[in-house]
């Protein structure tokens, strides 16, 4: 590698790009997820269909501080 192999600097580019999308990824699933919830939906039901633990669901809804009220 020499100083003018910029491959560094574009993974680290990639990777903070990368972090950026999964920030918003997880972001827009909490938000279904609690939408869900609130119509109704299941936490079961809701893992079932995102393939994440039970657990992972209600973690999300208490982070949220999310309830069937709207």
């Amino acid at each position: 590698m020499t100083d003018g192999d910029n491959s560094l600097e574009a993974a680290a580019q990639a990777l903070a790009a990368a972090q950026d999308a999964l920030h918003v990824a997880r972001r827009n699933l909490s938000a279904a997820v609690v939408t869900a919830y609130r119509a109704g939906v299941s936490v079961a039901r809701i893992a079932e269909r995102t393939g994440k633990d039970i657990v992972d669901i209600r973690n999300a809804l208490a982070a949220t501080g999310a309830s069937r009220r709207t």
